[in-house]
């Protein structure tokens, strides 16, 4: 069982950057893994709310308008949530969670270079039917612009993590972590995702503040603040698209109508059903809210989702679903910033760094829903249980290891 659950960490981190297919299929094996760790995973609190969550959501779909959309979105949120972060859970060798995360970051590494090259126009942008490494002058690196931009802020800051924790580093490898935050940021800026935008100034900002008061040191979070508006402004002379898509941007913008649209909808729809929701997935199925838009506006419901976590969550579960939802956030938060402070100065780097990388994505998703689907929700529920799981075997050792 111990091969097969390492076998399905490496098949996972090498594939979920090109496809959530590969994902699906390793993250699948995370029901196997639940006997190899039953006994670690088991008082891990994070499970037990999981778990309820998705009970809740099954309840409340046999009793919808809609059972079986119901039933699929629940298998989605089991499928994003659950199964990755038992698979990362159940990788016992700490050798191995180096090397499945190295693994994984080289992936994506290797995705964005030639996504890069396909930007600046060296390299095809698309490949087969509908695999875009560049599309209407955005970085998507095979995946939809706005969830590379969620991959690259949570990469950015598990670098930041480890530049900020891991201690006595050489030279040259912290060089080559500050390298790569602001070449994780410089991809993140090219996605064009201006949620993104603003959850990463947001998160770095307060990452900086800190950073400020816990070390008493301004330099390094200036350099930073000077670094990145030199890169942005390398990045906007570079890309006129990119330039077109900031300077558009405002209340007339067609892409920030139709999200203030369907947050209208959205509010009606909570107002409508505040305790339990319409069920997991009938949220955008409610025609009769879109009814009372004016007519031009109605074709907004041809989106699968509310266009806000948030929103979208409160209209599908009700308040006990987002209820439910934050008391895994606050556990899964909780967890991270324990293991930052204690233990292995890798575990503890990458916990630092993931627990602002999980922040990051909260904020982003106040303005898409990459938490409900695959790809971003299954890489951060994945590696939340291999720095979880990881810190909980570091615990163990450092008990039974004799003073």
């Amino acid at each position: 069982m111990g091969t097969i659950v390492w076998l399905s960490n490496y098949f996972f981190a090498l594939t979920v950057p090109f496809t959530h297919i590969g994902g699906y299929l390793g993250a699948g094996v995370g029901l196997l893994c639940v006997g190899a760790c039953w006994k670690r995973l088991r008082y891990e609190k994070l499970l037990a709310w999981l778990l309820l969550f998705i009970g809740y959501g099954l309840l409340r779909s046999l009793f919808s308008a809609q059972p079986a959309i119901g039933y699929g979105a629940m298998f989605g949120y089991a499928a994003h949530w659950l199964w990755p972060f038992v698979l990362g859970y159940g990788l016992v060798d700490g050798r191995s969670f180096r090397r499945v995360f190295s693994v994984y970051v080289a992936t994506v590494i290797f995705i964005l270079v030639f996504s890069l090259l396909a930007y600046f126009g060296m390299f095809p942008p698309r490949f087969g039917n509908g695999f875009f490494l560049v599309e209407d002058g955005l970085l998507k690196g095979l995946r939809s612009h706005i969830s590379l931009a969620s991959i690259c802020l949570m990469l950015s800051l598990l670098a930041a993590g480890h530049v900020i924790i891991s201690g006595e580093m050489r030279a040259a490898r912290r060089a080559g972590m500050i390298t790569l935050v602001f070449f994780f940021l410089g991809a993140l800026f090219l996605t064009g995702s201006r949620g993104y935008y603003i959850a990463a100034a947001v998160t770095f900002t307060a990452l900086g503040v800190y950073w400020v008061v816990h070390t008493r040191k301004a330099k390094l979070f200036v350099a930073g603040a000077a670094g990145m508006a030199i890169l942005v402004t390398v990045l906007l002379l570079l890309s006129p698209d990119l330039r077109r898509r900031i300077t558009n941007t405002g209340p007339r913008d067609n892409n920030v109508v139709e999200r203030v649209t369907l947050y209208r909808v959205a509010c009606w729809e909570i107002e409508a059903r505040p305790l339990v929701g319409f069920g997991p997935g009938q949220g955008i199925k409610q025609t009769a809210f879109f009814d009372r838009l004016p007519e031009p506006q109605r074709a907004v419901q041809r989106h699968p989702h509310l266009h806000s976590f948030y929103l979208n969550l409160a209209a599908d579960f009700g308040l006990i679903g987002v209820v439910l939802f934050v008391l895994i956030t606050v556990r899964a938060l909780q967890g991270l910033w324990t293991t930052a402070k204690a233990g292995d100065p890798f575990v503890r780097a990458m916990a630092f760094g993931l627990f602002w990388g999980f922040i990051g994505i909260l904020i982003g998703d106040s303005f898409d829903t990459l938490l409900r689907g695959p790809g971003t929700a299954m890489e951060l529920f994945w590696l939340t249980g291999l720095v979880l799981g990881q810190a909980k075997i570091d615990a163990e050792n450092r008990r039974e290891t004799p003073v």
